[in-house]
């Protein structure tokens, strides 16, 4: 399975998961018999979700996706990249690319 599909795969999951927990979620009260599912769904999650952001298996991410995982608007990380602050892994003219460890 190519990178691409194996992250689409992974997302896809990941969002079944989540929709699954908040159906449980919302009916645990009434049925505490389904506390062991629900800790399973969390578990498969916290294992999966991981592998499932942008940049998880060495791909370059994004100014934007840099950003996002760094809590900064993208115009403050180009601020940052021009203070010399943090510098991309590729640029070629405007195409700016990022490592997912990166930091500032």
């Amino acid at each position: 399975m190519s990178d691409l599909r194996e992250r689409v795969a992974l997302q896809h999951a990941k969002r079944a998961l989540v929709d699954r927990a908040e159906e449980l979620h919302s009916r645990l009260s009434a049925d505490p018999s389904l506390w062991g599912e629900y800790c399973q769904i969390l578990r498969t999650l916290a294992a999966i979700a991981p592998l499932a952001e942008p940049g998880a298996r060495g791909e370059l991410l994004t100014t934007a996706q840099l950003a996002d995982r760094l809590g900064l608007a993208p115009k403050t990380l180009l601020r940052h990249k021009k203070d010399g602050r943090i510098k991309p892994l590729v640029q070629k003219g405007k195409l700016l690319r990022w490592g997912a460890g990166q930091t500032l």
